[in-house]
């Protein structure tokens, strides 16, 4: 038995012939748009390429890693505090860049665009000065 992207394949390989006849047979395509048509025959292609297939072997069992609740809870902690700095950092961003005060608060796109805008802005500032 093969395995093959996660699909069990039979070996035995089916004659050039098998899919001429499926490809040359026009009741396949009655009823079908042209482009089911283009995507069934883009199909039948991919079909008459081998496949790339790995033999499984039962001695080499890959076992999965467990993930104890502590680990899980000191991963949470870890994302936590990350996305903690990282709202601190875009917060101190929007109090650097100009903004109006009747503004609704920016988003963290906004913000970066507008501190590209803005920084660019400083740069040509001084270089023009």
């Amino acid at each position: 038995m093969l395995l093959c992207f996660g699909f069990s394949v039979d070996d035995t390989p089916s004659s050039p012939h098998d899919r001429q006849v499926r490809l040359n047979d026009p009741s396949w395509g009655r009823g079908l748009e042209d482009g089911a048509r283009t995507a069934h025959l883009r199909a039948e292609r991919l079909v008459a390429q081998p496949p790339r297939c790995y033999h499984r072997h039962a001695s080499k069992s890959k076992r999965r890693r467990i993930i104890t609740v502590v680990q899980r809870q000191a991963a949470n902690v870890r994302e936590r505090k990350r996305m903690f700095s990282l709202n601190e950092a875009f917060d101190e961003l929007r109090r650097k860049v100009p903004t109006f005060a009747y503004e609704k608060r920016l988003s963290r796109i906004e913000t970066l665009r507008l501190a590209i805008v803005y920084i660019s802005f400083m740069t040509d500032l001084l270089e023009n000065t």
